[in-house]
């Protein structure tokens, strides 16, 4: 390689730096968080706890295609497009409850193979 193949090959290097660090700094987050909240919507199911991005809580009452029927008191339902619903959420004693049911099952399974190592 010659001198001024280096040195056109050094004058590209910022320009190939900057586009790396826009693609891992900007672009591939942003996907990774476009594709959670498309598998999010699409497992929305009568039930699901959800916050919309404006920040009002509910409960889905049902879901259509391109929008959601959100209880957010007893009686008061109101409809909300899909993509403005920002997260789905669990509360601290559902959450608690889950991980104690895993906890159990776990244990469960432990106990059924000593058992079965024990015949």
């Amino acid at each position: 390689m010659s001198d001024s193949d280096f040195a056109t090959l050094s004058s590209y290097a910022p320009i190939l730096l900057m586009v790396l660090l826009f693609y891992l700094l900007l672009y591939r987050p942003q996907k990774k968080q476009q594709k959670k909240q498309i598998d999010m919507l699409a497992r929305l199911k009568k039930g699901t706890k959800v916050v919309t991005r404006g920040g009002i809580m509910g409960v889905v009452d049902s879901v259509k295609e391109n929008t959601v029927m959100i209880e957010v008191a007893k009686g008061v339902v109101i409809e909300v497009a899909k993509p403005m619903i920002g997260t789905d959420y669990v509360t601290d004693e559902e959450l608690k409850k889950e991980q104690q049911e895993a906890v159990d099952a776990y244990n469960a399974e432990k106990e059924a193979e000593e058992a079965a190592k024990g015949k």
